[in-house]
């Protein structure tokens, strides 16, 4: 059996990196055209996926480095968070998205969360069994409809394929400038805002049940808030000035001052309140 030259290593080009010549390589100033080579920054851990030597074969330089925030930098605005869709589900339901999205919108004006799928398997976020019109916590779907809302600038993109995410890479890179390293190398995660106890999701799903409680009032509860003691000795301007709205401060001062003993005695006067329904026999007879 003959194993070709380059198969060992020996060779020196290896054909499965050879590069095409990229499409969008020059700006021009003036009349002088002027050669832009372009580059994406890649931390160390994405080199387990193909999408590197992919993006190199188009003509795009990989710098490789351990970043903090991101798995690619695009341009200095643009941070992509790259996930399949069992890395999806997974970090939706550890919350280890969240705090990657807040990290990615805190120091980028672009986060993108790309999600690869594989075009010749069907996949799902969830089963019929678990789908529901509730927004919860224990749902994925619920979770990244809350991501959006949560982050309305998080870009996210779906993609078939390693080869179309190479595309993709090339297209938003058009006519932008490069990224720096240095900067990107700069952006730390050591702040302590960005502990996972500071996102923990439970507070913020038993919050949601309350009345007078959404989605836009709910994080200002959770900010000034420190616990349910705390919140449930506020008073009603208190509670209107943190959720912006005198209706949902009394429906929650209301539902949090009211007494086992009252609430049973208030269902029961709604309940005299209604006549007692007629059998439709007798209606039908008379």
């Amino acid at each position: 059996m003959v194993i070709p030259e380059e198969v060992d290593g020996k060779g020196e080009v290896a054909p499965q990196l050879e590069r095409t010549q990229p499409t969008d390589k020059s700006t021009r100033k003036g009349d002088q055209a002027m050669h832009v080579q372009q580059k994406v920054i890649v931390d160390m851990r994405e080199f387990r996926s193909e999408l590197p030597s992919i993006l190199y074969k188009k003509g795009i330089d990989i710098v490789p480095v351990t970043i903090e925030v991101g798995d690619y930098i695009l341009t200095p605005d643009i941070c992509v968070e790259r996930k399949s869709v069992s890395d999806l589900i997974g970090s939706l339901k550890s919350g280890r998205l969240y705090n990657q999205v807040v990290a990615m919108t805190r120091y980028y004006t672009t986060p993108v969360l790309l999600v690869e799928f594989d075009a010749n398997k069907s996949f799902s976020l969830q089963t019929r069994t678990t789908m529901t019109s509730e927004v919860s916590y224990q749902n994925i779907s619920s979770k990244l409809a809350l991501l959006t809302l949560h982050f309305p600038g998080l870009r996210i993109l779906w993609c078939p394929s390693p080869h179309g995410t190479a595309e993709l890479f090339a297209e938003l890179k058009a006519n932008r400038m490069q990224p720096d390293v240095e900067s990107a190398l700069a952006i730390t995660t050591t702040d302590k805002t960005d502990s996972i106890d500071v996102y923990n999701h439970t507070p913020y799903d038993m919050l949601l049940k309350m009345p007078g409680i959404n989605t836009k009032n709910c994080w200002a509860l959770l900010k000034k808030v420190k616990d349910l003691s705390e919140l449930s000795s506020l008073s009603i301007d208190q509670l209107e000035e943190l959720l912006g709205s005198s209706l949902h401060a009394n429906l929650l001062h209301k539902f949090l001052h009211t007494t086992q003993t009252e609430a049973a005695t208030t269902a029961s006067k709604k309940t005299a309140s209604f006549p007692c329904r007629k059998n439709a026999k007798s209606i039908v007879k008379k």
